[in-house]
């Protein structure tokens, strides 16, 4: 046999070596070159959208006559609002208008596909108005989403299963 078709005992892959992914000058872990590229952008990503949520709000606070001081506190408050609920009516909302988006169809047709199922507009909206959600709702609005009445009702009640 060969030299040039013995297999090396040790080798690499030239195509996708391992990159060094640093932080402030640190090395932080070692990833395939087309993930490394994807992961620092993302998270370069949100450095720079963070600064910017911060600088946003500074200049809300510094023209409001705000204390400015309070810039981090406000970005923060921002952030939580802009979290997916994870129980209560607001969740069970949010699952609706997920749904709706599924479904591709209009307000409309979405109010009137509740009504196909007996959920009212008017209970459709005491939902999204955050009301609290009857028991006897519950099979209904589970039927609309397509899951189980028992999940939605842990979800209604924040029973989250870890």
């Amino acid at each position: 046999m060969s030299l040039r078709n013995e297999p090396l005992d040790w080798d690499f892959d030239a195509k996708d070596p391992y990159l060094p992914v640093s932080y402030e000058g640190e090395v932080v872990g070692f990833f395939k070159s087309k993930y490394a590229v994807r992961i620092t952008k993302i998270l370069n990503e949100e450095i720079r959208l963070n600064r910017a949520l911060k600088k946003a709000c500074y200049d809300l606070l510094k023209e409001r006559g705000g204390d400015v001081s309070q810039v981090h506190k406000l970005a923060k408050s921002y952030v939580l609002k802009t979290k997916r609920p994870r129980y209560g009516t607001a969740a069970i909302a949010q699952l609706l208008k997920e749904r709706q988006q599924e479904l591709n169809i209009s307000t409309k047709e979405f109010i009137h596909f509740c009504n196909s199922y007996r959920l009212s507009t008017e209970e459709l909206n005491n939902i999204y108005a955050g009301k609290l959600i009857e028991d006897r709702l519950i099979p209904i609005i589970a039927r609309i989403l397509g899951v189980n009445a028992v999940q939605l009702m842990r979800i209604r009640d924040g029973v989250i299963k870890a």
